[in-house]
């Protein structure tokens, strides 16, 4: 162990841009815990360009998930044996007794006061300044010094915002290893990038019922998603050439048992006249070695049929279509759409009955010259916003992330610890109440301080303090060497997602769209009547944290060719 940090503050919940962050299994009793077992609001925020949706979201929405995830924060409890301590303590940096009030909790209200012990006098400061200097919290763990140790081929990340090594070394307890459950204490992580419909055991409930405290599949779902997408291997914004092949579309298919109807779909398009050139094993009638991308780049349509059809299983096949600047015709994930850089960039063939229609939808873009360009716009104009959050996840490694996910979770159970339960959070003078509240960047460790007022807890002052404190520091979001120059923009900061730390990427990027929920559930967990046998209403002390984007500007994309980064991010 290293020596004590002083003001180090991490994360409860999240992994957006390098943005990821990653969930924690609950215990299925968790609604009969009591209320001081409480979950700390430590909100994540994904770094993306040119989004300011926030404010314009509907609360109402999903209002069942909403609560769900309110509820969680309250009665979170941790079943892998690798997280466990004593059960009469919890994580928290929200605190309240079951059923006191705040003086009777020990959780009294302060009021901005230092004493001068030289005068003899009380000294006034401001809220955020007594915050600063009283809620400070000291990890006994320094990472730098001591940093996340993990079973496995050696290589230190020394990119890394957390010390993150990799390693074999028998005078060393890891934090962590690859395969099944550990005998020693550490996590037991699971890692593969195989479809669940071959690999049984990649699926992450089969994965938790096995045992695995960490998963990491393509499955956004995940503890910490390692999926085929990075700025780094695919060259996304690599400029469109001249379709200059009779053939409609291009097939790269070798395995010819794959589980789902991929060949059915191939043969059924042949039948609605639709000619397609197959390079590979199944159905091959074009011969030769040849460069995949460069081959793709002179078919209108690139036929992107996974070997199964599994949520977020969305692999080379597709970015290659992408990159290769043609319209991939889909078989595979149900959720394609999440991962296409525009609506209209793709077709999706979700079951056999479909391929009529799509064979048409091929026919009609392909004699229609305007409505086909539409759907390769996005080359010119850039992604949607959504598609660069998604891909700028891999801006950061799986392993760096997997190292923040473990260090997450180090310092979670030291603030299980009673001295980590009388922080006071929160400053209060006469009607005012000061919340300190915390920010990280997807794809960071370190956490820093932000302050809400009781008098503007919206969600424009939210943004506004946050955009405010990373703009100081002139922050540099981690996706900004990662992405196309084209697609960089300036150095403006704009706030795309916000999130709780402990969501999957599924639903920090899709599930949590609704962005005016946070400030309901921010609401809520500032003062919450309970009904439970009698009613009581309570006011929370509340630590959160966040994190920060940067903007992107609204530069004009244009033709040239960016030069592809050297590097290989598959295991990303």
């Amino acid at each position: 162990m290293g020596s004590t940090i002083p003001n180090q503050r991490h994360p409860r919940f999240e992994e957006s841009s390098g943005s990821s962050y990653s969930s924690t299994t609950s215990n299925s009793n968790t609604s009969k815990k009591k209320w001081w077992n409480l979950m700390p609001l430590i909100v994540s925020l994904v770094v993306i360009a040119e989004i300011a949706f926030l404010g314009r979201l509907d609360v109402d929405k999903n209002v069942d998930l909403v609560n769900s995830w309110a509820d969680s924060f309250y009665q979170y409890t941790t079943s892998s044996s690798w997280l466990s301590t004593s059960s009469t303590t919890t994580t928290t940096h929200i605190h309240m007794g079951d059923g006191e009030d705040e003086a009777d909790a020990g959780l009294t209200s302060v009021t901005g006061h230092d004493f001068d012990r030289k005068s003899g006098s009380e000294v006034e400061n401001t809220c955020e300044e007594w915050l600063e200097k009283e809620d400070s919290v000291a990890y006994s763990r320094d990472f730098q010094k001591d940093p996340i140790f993990v079973t496995g081929a050696e290589q230190e990340w020394k990119s890394c915002s957390v010390g993150c090594k990799f390693g074999f070394d028998s005078n060393r307890k890891p934090d962590a290893a690859f395969g099944l459950p550990q005998q020693d204490g550490a996590a037991s992580v699971l890692r593969s990038m195989e479809s669940a419909q071959y690999y049984a055991e990649n699926n992450v409930a089969m994965a938790r019922r096995r045992g695995y405290d960490i998963v990491m599949t393509t499955s956004l779902s995940s503890d910490v998603p390692v999926g085929y997408f990075s700025w780094a291997e695919y060259d996304i914004m690599a400029p469109l050439q001249p379709k200059t092949e009779s053939a409609l579309a291009a097939a790269f298919i070798s395995n010819c048992g794959a589980r789902n109807f991929r060949l059915q779909a191939l043969e059924a398009l042949e039948r609605a006249n639709i000619k397609i050139d197959s390079y590979g094993s199944c159905h091959r009638n074009r011969g030769g070695n040849v460069d995949k991308v460069k081959t793709l780049m002179r078919y209108k349509f690139s036929l992107a049929f996974e070997n199964s059809n599994e949520e977020d299983y969305v692999t080379e096949k597709f970015f290659q279509s992408l990159v290769a600047g043609t319209v991939p015709v889909v078989v595979g994930a149900p959720n394609i759409q999440d991962f296409a850089p525009s609506p209209s960039s793709v077709l999706h063939i979700k079951e056999l009955n479909d391929v009529d229609s799509v064979a048409k939808n091929m026919t009609y873009l392909a004699e229609n010259p305007g409505a086909y360009n539409e759907s390769l716009r996005w080359k010119l104009e850039g992604p949607s916003d959504s598609f660069k959050a998604l891909v700028d996840m891999a801006a950061v490694h799986s392993s760096c992330r997997l190292c923040i996910f473990l260090a997450t979770k180090v310092q979670e159970r030291e603030e299980k610890k009673v001295e980590f339960q009388k922080r006071p959070c929160k400053c209060t003078r006469g009607l005012e109440t000061v919340y300190h509240v915390y920010v990280r960047e997807r794809g960071r460790f370190e956490m820093v301080s932000i302050f809400l007022r009781s008098s503007n807890l919206t969600l424009k002052a939210l943004q506004s303090a946050v955009l405010s404190k990373f703009k100081s520091a002139k922050h540099v979001p981690v996706w900004k060497q990662e992405r196309p120059e084209k697609i960089r923009g300036d150095d403006g900061l704009k706030v795309h997602r916000i999130y709780p730390l402990g969501m999957t990427q599924r639903q920090a990027l899709w599930q949590f769209e609704n962005s005016a929920q946070l400030l309901r559930l921010f609401r809520t967990i500032h003062k919450l009547t309970w009904k439970e046998g009698k009613k009581a209403c309570l006011t929370l002390h509340l630590c959160c944290k966040f994190l920060f984007p940067r903007r992107i500007p609204r530069r004009k994309v244009g033709r040239e060719r960016v030069g592809r980064k050297k590097g290989s991010r598959r295991n990303q």
